[in-house]
């Protein structure tokens, strides 16, 4: 098998255009094609001998004799990672994805909100949004806030800006003055410490003193801050750009699908890995911190000829979260890459700015 080091100049633009054509056509690519998207410097009989080439070392597929090539994973993991990921996002694109994304009263929040929309209308796939576990962010400020004898309001504000709040229900009974010096109390001393590690630093501190302050506000980090998912919750939109071709033609594959993207868990699992702890960095790596997988048969047997793009948002301000988005193996990977990458640094500058 032909390593991609060892495909030379002229392989891999023949192989660039065959995989172009093919995304833009949806058959199969002739080398009199080819040829002459090349600009006629080769001849068809020069192509179609390189192309024979590439498909012996797996990087294209012939159906049939006299039929033209095909690209294969290979093909399309050798594109994502060699020519999507040197391109740039069209300024159209930036100037429509700015819009959509921000305005005077958008806050990080409502700006998160809308990547899932953004990146499916844009780039006419499954928009992905993966927030990160609440436990796993660092703290600006909590507060508690008194609701009934038996419900707490606590409020977290997050180093990025973020607001995530949860009803807590609790047996004792707390008043709004305590609850005061609770909030005040981790104030002062955990800002800038992750959920989990106040916990963690509150047993610690009850152990040592079995004050009733400090097992009142232990009993409340607990139930605020529970652990959550390995990974955070996903949030999803543009479901219909990829079923809108199988429920006509291909209904039980249709139905197959939908069933696959309800599994959300596994599909956020492979989201959170594939941005932050590739088993095969320089496999998935599209340039920067995008991460390409092409082929979630390990998310569903349904999803074998879909491809993930993704990248981690955040990083070095407390919170990681990542967004991306799901499409055919078939996709506009240059469209694609470059608006997952653009719309994760836009999400950096705006969580640093917060």
């Amino acid at each position: 098998m032909m390593k991609l080091a060892a495909l030379d100049a002229r392989k891999r633009e023949i192989l660039a255009l065959t995989v172009r054509t093919h995304v833009a056509t949806g058959g199969p690519v002739s080398s009199s094609v080819v040829a002459r998207r090349y600009g006629r410097r080769l001849s068809s009989a020069t192509v179609r001998s390189e192309m024979a080439s590439l498909e012996q070392a797996g990087y294209l597929h012939q159906p049939h004799t006299s039929a033209g090539r095909t690209p294969t994973v290979k093909a399309y993991e050798f594109y994502a990672q060699e020519v999507a990921a040197q391109g740039h996002l069209r300024r159209a694109d930036q100037k429509w994805i700015d819009r959509a994304l921000a305005s005077p009263e958008a806050d990080a929040d409502t700006q998160l909100e809308r990547v899932p929309h953004v990146l499916a209308e844009l780039c006419h796939g499954v928009g992905l949004m993966l927030a990160p576990p609440l436990t796993s962010t660092a703290l600006d400020q909590v507060r508690f806030v008194r609701l009934d004898r038996q419900r707490i309001l606590a409020v977290v504000v997050t180093r990025a800006g973020l607001v995530r709040d949860k009803v807590v229900r609790t047996r004792d009974h707390f008043s709004a003055d305590e609850l005061g010096r609770m909030s005040a109390y981790l104030n002062e001393n955990f800002r800038g410490w992750t959920l989990k590690a106040i916990r963690a630093e509150m047993e610690r501190r009850v152990a040592a003193d079995r004050s009733r302050f400090l097992r009142q506000a232990l009993t409340l980090c607990r139930q605020s801050f529970q652990p959550g998912a390995e990974h955070g919750s996903l949030q999803m939109e543009g479901v219909a750009h990829l079923t809108e071709q199988l429920e006509a033609t291909k209904p039980e594959e249709w139905r197959e699908l939908l069933q696959a993207l309800e599994e959300k868990e596994r599909l956020a699992k492979l989201l959170g890995l594939c941005v932050e702890s590739p088993e095969e960095p320089e496999k998935f790596s599209a340039g920067g911190a995008v991460r390409v997988v092409i082929g979630l048969e390990r998310v569903s047997p349904a999803m074998k000829e879909f491809a993930l793009i993704g990248a981690p948002y955040g990083r070095g301000r407390g919170l990681v979260g990542s967004l991306g988005l799901l499409g055919r193996t078939r996709m506009d990977y240059d469209r694609a890459v470059s608006a997952v990458a653009y719309v994760a640094a836009h999400f950096d500058r705006v969580l640093r700015e917060n």
